[in-house]
C-alpha cells in the first residue's frame, strides 16, 4: 500500500508539473539528478574521477557532454542495487528502519555528498533508533571510524580549499575512507537491528 501510494503521488505531481511547466519540469526535476556531476571536491568518492575525466575531455578538445552523461549514470547502478536490496529485505518487516537505511545508503553511495545531506537520514533516526544495539563493540568501532573519516576529510579539504595546497589525491583518499566508514556503519546497524523489539512494539 505504501509503495502504491508513494508511486501514485509522485506520478500525479510529476504529471501536473509537466502540464504547467512543460518538458522542463521532467528534465530538470527528475532526470537532472541522474545526469548531475560535480567535479569539485566533496565527501563522495566519485568526485576525483569526475574531475580527472573532465580534465582529459577538455584537454583532448572532446565533447564533455558524453563524459558527463557517463559519470552521471554509472554511479546510479550500485546505488539502485543496494536500495533494491533494502526495499526487499527490510521494508516488509520494518518500514521506518528501512526508510532510514535506504536514505543512509543513498547518501553514502551518491555522486555528490555535502554536510547537509547527513540531515536526510538523521531526521529519520528517532523513528527506529530504539531497535538498534548501539553499544556493541562493532557499532562503537564503526562510529569511531566514521568520526575519524570525517575529521580526516575536513583537514584534507582545508589544505586544498583554504591553503591552496595541491592535495587533491589526499582529499580523494579521505573520501574513500569516508565511503568505507559509511558502509561499515551501515553493516553494523543492520547487524545490530533487533527485530524482536520491533515485533514487540507492534504487538504492544
Amino acid at each position: 500500500m505504501f509503495l502504491v501510494s508513494s508511486f501514485g503521488t509522485t506520478a500525479l505531481l510529476t504529471y501536473l508539473a509537466v502540464l504547467i511547466h512543460g518538458e522542463t519540469a521532467f528534465l530538470e526535476g527528475l532526470l537532472y539528478h541522474f545526469r548531475r556531476v560535480d567535479h569539485r571536491h566533496n565527501y563522495s568518492m566519485y568526485w576525483y574521477w569526475i574531475y580527472l575525466a573532465r580534465g582529459r575531455a577538455e584537454s583532448a578538445l572532446a565533447s564533455t557532454a558524453a563524459t558527463s552523461r557517463l559519470w552521471g549514470f554509472l554511479p546510479v547502478f550500485p546505488q539502485a542495487l543496494i536500495l533494491g536490496f533494502l526495499s526487499l529485505g527490510v521494508a516488509p518487516y520494518d518500514l521506518n528502519f528501512a526508510l532510514f537505511c535506504q536514505t543512509f545508503a543513498f547518501v553514502a553511495f551518491n555522486k555528490v555528498i555535502t554536510a547537509q545531506y547527513f540531515t536526510w537520514y538523521l531526521c529519520l533516526l528517532p523513528l527506529c533508533s530504539d531497535r538498534v544495539r548501539w553499544k556493541s563493540k562493532q557499532m562503537l568501532c564503526a562510529l569511531g571510524t566514521l568520526g575519524l573519516a570525517i575529521v580526516t576529510w575536513l583537514l584534507s579539504a582545508f589544505t586544498l580549499e583554504m591553503l591552496g595546497w595541491r592535495t587533491h589525491r589526499q582529499v580523494w583518499l579521505a573520501s574513500l575512507l569516508f565511503f568505507c566508514a559509511n558502509v561499515f556503519l551501515l553493516n553494523s546497524i543492520l547487524k545490530g537491528y533487533n527485530r524482536r523489539k520491533q515485533m514487540k512494539d507492534k504487538q504492544g
